[in-house]
C-alpha cells in the first residue's frame, strides 16, 4: 500500500473511516459490490443532513478516495464507482469500485 493512501486514509473523518469498513467488510462477506448503510439508524444527525439537502456531499474525502488497480497496470481509480442517499429509508448506498485494489485497501484499513 503506497504511502499516498495512507495519507488518504489519515484525513478521512471517524464517520467515513468507519464507513470505508463497514462497505469493506460486507464487500469481503457478500461479494456484492452494492452496500447499503443503514445511515439512519447509525447516524440520525447525519442522515437529517442529507434529508434536508441530498445534494451536499458530507462524505467528500471518503467518495474521492483514490488507490491503484488490482491489475497490473496500477492506475489509480477512486474506491468508490457512486455514493447516494436514498432518503426513503435513509440508508447511504454505495458501490465499490470492481478495478480497485480492494484487499489492499482492507489490509490497510484495519491496521
Amino acid at each position: 500500500m503506497n504511502s499516498e493512501v495512507k495519507k488518504q486514509l489519515a484525513t478521512l473523518s471517524m464517520y467515513e473511516r468507519a464507513i470505508l469498513m463497514f462497505c469493506l467488510r460486507a464487500y469481503f462477506n457478500s461479494g456484492n459490490y452494492t452496500n447499503k448503510l443503514p445511515l439512519g439508524e447509525m447516524l440520525p444527525d447525519v442522515a437529517a443532513i442529507f434529508d434536508a439537502d441530498p445534494s451536499v456531499n458530507v462524505f467528500a474525502k471518503l467518495s474521492e478516495l483514490q488507490l491503484t488497480t488490482a491489475n497490473e497496470s496500477k492506475t489509480a481509480v477512486k474506491v468508490f464507482e457512486s455514493m447516494t442517499y436514498q432518503k426513503n429509508g435513509q440508508q447511504l448506498v454505495t458501490v465499490l469500485n470492481k478495478q480497485a485494489d480492494l484487499s489492499s485497501l482492507r489490509k490497510a484499513v484495519e491496521q
